[in-house]
């Protein structure tokens, strides 16, 4: 099918010409575009151009008389315009058609430069999507939590692609929930992973377009006003969806930029996953720092500047003394070796080196342990344990 189907193109002609001149231009555009023609006379075009010129997509002005061309090309704004003609006018036009050619070339030319114009307007309007969807993502790539990536969610697809009413729905256990909506009131639904649109949505990984929702085979709740829906994977912890009261609303192009934002979404979601392990971890090795009876210490640099020395355990404390915690490890460790395997720029595994340490009771020699350990918002952390340096048989 024509892009230039269903177009709205204004047909007009100055008053000096008789009431029925321009009606073979007006019957051959009509007959290959399928489209409504309006035909205006001298200032009433003018003036139909001034107040409803968005509403068209293209004019045709069947006049030589330059007067009738310039007062509808200073109205025309961005509605292109073609001067059916046999002379260049005074002022810029898009295009010019002379009449040897006839009412089927012209019309020929009209549907082109409207497909060309609708295919602007895409491009643009496509490209406005994506540089407010960056915004979104990026924010998303700053999220803290799941509230956060919800909201941040609801926002790039209402405000950034103009979709009202949707739905981010996560995944707990072998049910779905609404995490964050802009429907009105509670949304308390609950699905099966394997039910409705969005079951289909998650089982199969791939986006669903929907043209009618009333009559798809998994239609799963009787939802007044709702008839199209769009639905896209959220990696394997959710889905988005958008839905309409109007049959057929979406298309390939809203599938798309909904994936775009829900592959971000998916990105934060598991990155908020791998941190919540993390912190877990975390919280873990310190409950073995805390206990441990060997000498320990744990540096970390959360802005990349040089580590600290964030927290040591009673042994080191009894050992060495607390002096240097709190401080750049350039101070805080009396050795070259501890300063290397502590920097920034240390190992990126485990290790161990023999070192020399003068002791509250006099120098000895000790092997120490460096593990560095991955953390979210932090650059460098890693634990050290101290043991004597002992020779083996």
């Amino acid at each position: 099918m024509s892009s230039s189907h269903d177009a709205r193109v204004l047909v007009a002609v100055s008053d000096q010409t008789p009431s029925d001149y321009g009606a073979d231009v007006v019957e051959a555009i009509e007959s290959a575009l399928d489209a409504t023609v309006l035909h205006k006379r001298g200032a009433v075009a003018t003036e139909f151009l001034r107040e409803l010129g968005p509403t068209l997509d293209c004019v045709v002005v069947v006049s030589n008389r330059s007067t009738c061309v310039e007062n509808l090309v200073s109205e025309a704004g961005q509605v292109p315009l073609i001067v059916y003609g046999d002379e260049v006018p005074s002022v810029p036009v898009d295009e010019v058609v002379a009449t040897d050619g006839g009412t089927d070339v012209l019309a020929r030319r009209v549907s082109e430069l409207i497909e060309r114009e609708r295919e602007r307007n895409a491009l643009a309007e496509a490209n406005a999507k994506l540089s407010a969807l960056n915004t979104y993502t990026e924010e998303l790539t700053g999220c803290q939590s799941v509230e956060e990536v919800s909201d941040t969610v609801v926002s790039a697809v209402t405000n950034a692609l103009g979709h009202g009413r949707c739905a981010l729905v996560l995944r707990d256990g072998d049910v779905f929930y609404p995490h964050g909506h802009t429907y009105d009131g509670e949304l308390n639904v609950r699905l099966g992973i394997d039910e409705g649109v969005v079951g289909r949505t998650f089982q199969t990984g791939e986006t669903q377009i929907v043209e009618n929702y009333q009559s798809d085979p998994d239609h799963a709740r009787d939802v007044e006003g709702l008839r199209s829906v769009v639905s896209v994977p959220v990696g394997d912890m959710g889905v988005l969806q958008v839905t309409t009261d109007r049959e057929a609303a979406f298309d390939r192009q809203d599938a798309e930029f909904l994936e775009i934002v829900g592959s971000h979404a998916a990105e934060a979601l598991a990155r908020l996953e791998r941190e919540a392990d993390l912190r877990v971890e975390r919280d873990r090795l310190h409950y073995f720092f805390d206990g441990i009876q060997s000498p320990a210490v744990y540096v970390e640099s959360k802005d990349g500047s040089e580590p600290i020395l964030a927290e040591v355990n009673t042994a080191y404390e009894a050992l060495f003394g607390a002096d240097g915690l709190g401080e750049p490890i350039s101070d805080a460790f009396p050795t070259e070796t501890e300063r290397e395997l502590f920097g920034a720029d240390g190992p990126d595994e485990s290790v161990h080196r023999d070192i020399t340490r003068e002791t509250l009771d006099g120098s000895v020699e000790l092997v120490v342990g460096v593990v560095p350990i991955p953390l979210s918002g932090v650059e460098t952390a890693a634990f050290g344990l101290y043991a004597p340096d002992v020779e083996l048989p």
